[in-house]
C-alpha cells in the first residue's frame, strides 16, 4: 500500500493506494454484507469471525471487548488478542474498554497495519488512542463509526474513514466546502458529545493537535468561546512566549482594532500622531483570543472577532498570562497602558507598575498630548530594523541577520548587507544569501531539485516545521525555498510530497 497525505486546515487529506487501486481519503466506507468498500478497495468487516469472502485487504479477528465488560472478561480477552495480532492481516480493530492497564498492554504490542476501526464510546480515551496511533503509525489510517455532527470534530483529530450514510455523505460534503475552524466550532455546538468532544481536543491534547496543524495567513474568524483555544492561537501565543524578546524596557500597551494590520485604522494612525519618530519602545497590542501581538508582528495577525467591550474571565486571564511573560524578559520595565476601561483588567492582573495615560478616551487630544508626554525623553532606534529581526525570530526561532543591515524599499522592503538576504512585504521571503544563513526551518534532501521535494529524497527535517511554514531546503547548501506540506518530523516516515516548492537557487542565480 502508500499513503500520500498533506494536511489542510488540521485534517489529513490525500490518496490512499493498494495495489494499483486508489482512494481518497477522508471519506465514508460503504458496508455491503461482510465487505467494506473503500472506494474501488474491498475489506473484510472487522467483526467477521468466519472468512468466506474475498477482498484485497485481510482483518484480523480480534475478540469484540465491550467498554463495559467486567474487568475479569476484558482481561482474559484482551490475553486471547495480543496472541491474535501474531496473525497476518492488512486491517485491525482496536476495542477500547474503561480498564487502562489493558488499554496500555494491548496498545504497547500493537504491530503496523494499513487500517486501524477504533471501537471507543468515551471521548477522551477515544481521542487519546487515536494521536497514540498517528504517533506511532503515521501511515495508517483510521475508521470510526460516526454521526453526521461527530465527522468534523473527528477529521481535526486525525481520522479518516467513517460509516456511509445519507447523512453522514452531505456532512462530510458540507465540511468539505468550509473547512474551517469556525464550521468546525459552530457544529460541535449541536450536541454534548460533540462539544465535549472538542473541549478535549483543544485543551487536553493540545499540544498533540497543535504539531498537524496549518500555519495559515488567510483572515481567521474568531466567534466562539473555543476559538481562544484553537491550534492555531495555542501556536501563535507559543510562539511570542518563546520567541519574542522585547526591544525596549519601555512598554507600551494599545488596544486592538477592527482594521487589520492595526497600523492602517484609524485609532493607530492617531497613536502613531502622539508616539514620537523612531521612538525606541515595545508596542504591544493587547486582544483576543491572540492575547498580544507585538507592533513588529502585526502582520502575521490577520483576524476578525465580534468586539462588545467585553472581555471573558478567560480572555483576561489569557491575555495577562502572555503579557507578563513578554514583560518578564526585561530589567526595569517602564510600562503605560493606553487603552479604554474594558482593558485595565488586563493590566491589574500581570505583577507590574503600569502608568495609564489614558485621561477620558484613547482617542482624545487630551490623552494623545498625555501619551506623547510621556514618551518624549525615550531614545531614538529605526524601528524597520527591529521588525525585521523580530520577524525572523517569530517564523524561524533565529534572527538570520547580521548586525549591520540596510533595509530599502516603501511597499517591499529589501533587506541586505553586502548581498540581499530577504524581501519583505508582509511576509519574509529569503533570497539564497539569506536562505544558506538559516540553521533551522531546514529540510535536508539527496537529490537535485528540479520540482518539488518528495518524503523519500528527505534525509532530515527540522520537526519544529508545522504544515504551511516557510522552510529552506539544503543539500550542503541551500537549493531553494518553499512551503511545508506536513509536519517536519512526518517527513522522514511518509510517502508524497513534502515541501511545495517556491523558488529554485542555482549557481547562476534565483529561479
Amino acid at each position: 500500500c502508500m499513503l500520500s497525505l498533506s494536511f489542510m486546515d488540521g485534517y489529513r487529506t490525500g490518496v490512499f493506494t493498494w495495489n494499483k487501486k486508489t482512494a481518497s481519503i477522508p471519506t465514508l466506507v460503504k458496508i455491503r454484507n461482510d465487505i467494506l468498500y473503500l472506494g474501488d478497495i474491498t475489506i473484510e468487516r472487522p467483526t467477521l469471525y468466519e472468512k468466506e469472502v474475498t477482498t484485497d485487504l485481510k482483518t484480523l479477528s480480534l475478540l469484540r471487548i465491550l467498554y463495559s465488560t467486567p474487568k475479569d472478561i476484558a482481561a482474559r480477552f484482551t490475553k486471547a488478542n495480543l496472541e491474535f495480532l501474531s496473525h497476518k492481516a492488512d486491517a485491525c480493530p482496536l476495542y477500547i474498554t474503561k480498564y487502562r492497564a489493558l488499554t496500555r498492554e494491548f496498545l504497547s504490542h500493537l504491530p503496523y497495519f494499513d487500517i486501524f476501526f477504533l471501537f471507543c464510546p468515551e471521548e477522551r480515551r477515544f481521542l487519546q488512542t487515536v494521536f497514540e496511533i498517528r504517533k506511532k503509525y503515521p501511515q495508517s489510517l483510521l475508521y470510526t463509526e460516526a454521526e453526521p455532527e461527530e465527522i468534523p470534530v473527528y477529521l481535526n483529530a486525525g481520522v479518516d474513514l467513517f460509516n456511509y450514510t445519507e447523512e453522514n455523505t452531505e456532512a462530510l460534503q458540507n465540511f468539505f466546502r468550509t473547512p474551517t475552524k469556525e464550521y468546525l466550532e459552530k457544529e460541535c455546538n449541536s450536541t454534548v458529545r460533540t462539544k465535549r468532544l472538542l473541549r478535549l481536543l483543544y485543551r487536553e491534547f493540545s499540544k498533540e493537535n497543535e504539531q498537524y496543524t496549518a500555519f495559515k495567513r488567510r483572515k481567521e474568524l474568531y466567534i466562539s468561546n473555543d476559538s481562544l483555544y484553537r491550534p492555531e492561537v495555542e501556536q501563535f501565543r507559543r510562539k511570542i512566549r518563546e520567541r519574542y524578546h522585547p526591544p525596549s524596557r519601555v512598554i507600551v500597551l494599545l488596544p486592538c482594532s477592527a482594521r487589520k494590520p492595526y497600523s492602517q485604522s484609524h485609532s493607530h494612525r492617531l497613536f502613531k500622531t502622539a508616539i514620537p519618530k523612531n521612538a525606541h519602545i515595545t508596542e504591544l497590542i493587547l486582544t483576543s483570543p491572540l492575547g498580544v501581538v507585538p507592533r513588529e508582528l502585526e502582520d502575521y495577525a490577520n483576524y476578525d472577532i465580534p468586539v462588545t467591550g467585553h472581555w471573558s474571565h478567560e480572555e483576561i486571564m489569557e491575555a495577562a498570562s502572555l503579557l507578563q511573560s513578554v514583560i518578564e524578559k526585561v530589567d526595569n520595565p517602564v510600562v503605560y497602558a493606553h487603552v479604554p476601561r474594558e482593558y485595565v483588567k488586563i493590566c491589574e492582573a500581570i505583577p507590574f507598575d503600569v502608568t495609564y495615560t489614558v485621561i477620558d478616551n484613547p482617542l482624545s487630544e487630551k490623552s494623545l498630548k498625555n501619551l506623547s508626554s510621556y514618551l518624549q525623553p525615550v531614545d531614538k532606534k529605526p524601528f524597520l530594523g527591529q521588525k525585521m529581526r523580530a520577524v525572523s525570530q517569530f517564523l524561524f526561532n533565529e534572527d538570520i541577520f547580521p548586525e549591520n543591515i540596510r533595509i530599502k524599499g516603501k511597499r517591499t522592503k529589501t533587506i541586505q548587507s553586502n548581498k540581499i538576504l530577504a524581501h519583505y512585504e508582509t511576509d519574509l521571503i529569503l533570497t539564497s544569501a539569506g536562505a544558506n544563513l538559516l540553521q533551522n526551518y531546514t529540510v535536508q534532501i539527496d537529490f537535485d531539485l528540479k520540482g518539488d521535494v518528495f518524503c523519500p529524497g528527505v534525509i532530515s527535517a527540522d520537526p519544529c516545521i508545522r504544515p504551511g511554514e516557510q522552510v529552506v531546503i539544503k543539500r550542503d547548501h541551500a537549493v531553494g525555498t518553499g512551503r511545508a506540506v506536513i509536519p517536519g518530523f512526518l517527513m522522514t516516515e511518509l510517502r508524497g510530497m513534502a515541501v511545495k516548492v517556491k523558488k529554485r537557487f542555482t549557481d547562476a542565480g534565483e529561479n
